[in-house]
């Protein structure tokens, strides 16, 4: 800390001894106490001041938080009174809704059983039409069947004549076939002997003859 020279000053310049160093530093800090203590007395007032002011805004907060709450137990008591009206009113609609309601429930199963019971009746009528008509389906189909055999039956006999007539037909045809195939040899061999012995036979003759023998065995 530098050194305060003293606010006397005398004529001549003496020398400071330690004692008088020791006071001068005593007097400076005996002054620096009183201003830090004056300055410190100072805020401390200022901060009374403002601890005073606090507790009134907090006297008015506190005030305004009671009036506050009063206010929101009242409207929390009306809000209270209100849902009480609110939920009775909804309880006595829910109680008139469940009888409208079972009663509707009542009539709609009364209505599925009288509707159930005449598709009954009606499935019932249908069933009996179904199997007459079914019954009478099958009676034609038997008789539809019973004919078609006949006919068919019929048919079979037709087809076994005409079988049997075909049958004597080829018998006949083959019968008639071998004949003119031997005759033919009975001629070729005559023609091969007339050939042999130098007779001239023409060609119209031969002609003349195989008709002659188409019209024995095919007319």
């Amino acid at each position: 800390m530098p050194e305060t020279q003293p606010k006397e000053q005398s004529a001549r310049i003496i020398p400071m001894t330690v004692e008088d160093m020791i006071l001068l530093q005593v007097r400076d800090l005996k002054e620096e106490f009183r201003e830090s203590r004056k300055d410190l007395s100072e805020r401390m007032e200022r901060l009374e001041r403002r601890q005073d002011r606090l507790e009134e805004k907090f006297e008015l907060t506190r005030q305004e938080i009671r009036d506050v709450r009063q206010e929101l137990n009242a409207r929390v008591d009306k809000l209270d009174a209100k849902i009480n009206t609110v939920r009775n009113e909804l309880n006595a609609r829910i109680d008139k809704l469940d009888a409208k309601i079972d009663e509707r429930i009542d009539k709609l199963d009364a209505k599925i059983d009288t509707v159930r019971n005449e598709l009954n009746a009606r499935m019932d009528k249908l069933d009996a039409k179904i199997d007459e008509r079914i019954d009478k389906l099958d009676a034609k189909i038997d008789t539809v069947r019973n004919e078609l055999n006949a006919r068919m039956d019929k048919q079979d006999e037709k087809i076994d004549k005409l079988e049997s007539k075909i049958e004597a037909l080829d018998k006949k045809f083959d019968d008639k076939f071998n004949k003119l195939a031997d005759k033919i040899d009975v001629l070729s061999s005559k023609i091969d002997s007339a050939m042999n012995h130098g007779q001239i036979i023409t060609v119209s003759a031969i002609s003349i003859a195989v008709g002659v023998l188409y019209a024995v065995f095919f007319k």
